[in-house]
């Protein structure tokens, strides 16, 4: 099924990223808003496995970072990036923005840790700034390859003896009005 994306989205957030004490540059950045479908009732059942329902539909929009002065970034993200249609002949599917993430890497080669930063969608309306600590040493390589680093919210789960050697990507936005 081609779930379609808003040609024209209206419901505009400024995201501002703040990355403070990275141990390096980011010469790889993208941004990524996470679209959910609300109501499931709208979706058909599976072709196999009757009376089972069938897995929410999510869609990935990329969004632009650009770089407002050294070590902060913008990027401009919409909560009603798709389209609420009557896909499947079952009624209005309802999207909803569920998570913003931004993907960075030291400079985008295969192997390196691959840092992500997220706020949901309900924090982002609300205007609320999160804050994530990741650990320095991680980067541009971990001594796992391509490593996933999601950051923790709270320094105090990190050991004792890495809390001085963490860099921080604060995440806050703002309603722009059209």
């Amino acid at each position: 099924m081609e779930y379609r994306q808003n040609p024209n989205p209206t419901k505009a957030h400024q995201l501002i990223m703040r990355i403070d004490n990275a141990p390096g540059e980011f010469g790889w950045m993208h941004g990524f808003m996470q679209y959910d479908v609300t109501n499931r009732e709208c979706l058909p059942p599976p072709d196999e496995n009757h009376g089972h329902l069938s897995p929410i539909p999510t869609r990935s929009v990329e969004f632009d970072l650009t770089q407002e002065s050294p070590g902060e970034y913008s990027g401009i993200v919409y909560t009603d990036g798709m389209i609420d249609e009557d896909y499947h002949g079952r009624g209005v599917c309802r999207w909803k923005l569920m998570n913003v993430q931004v993907q960075l890497k030291a400079t985008g080669t295969e192997g390196e840790t691959l840092f992500m930063a997220d706020i949901f969608g309900e924090e982002l309306l609300a205007g609320k700034t999160k804050t994530l600590y990741f650990w320095k040493g991680g980067y541009p390589h971990s001594s796992v390859r391509d490593f996933p680093d999601s950051g923790e919210t709270d320094q105090d789960k990190f050991k004792l003896e890495l809390r001085d050697d963490l860099f921080t990507i604060t995440l806050a936005s703002k309603e722009l009005t059209p």
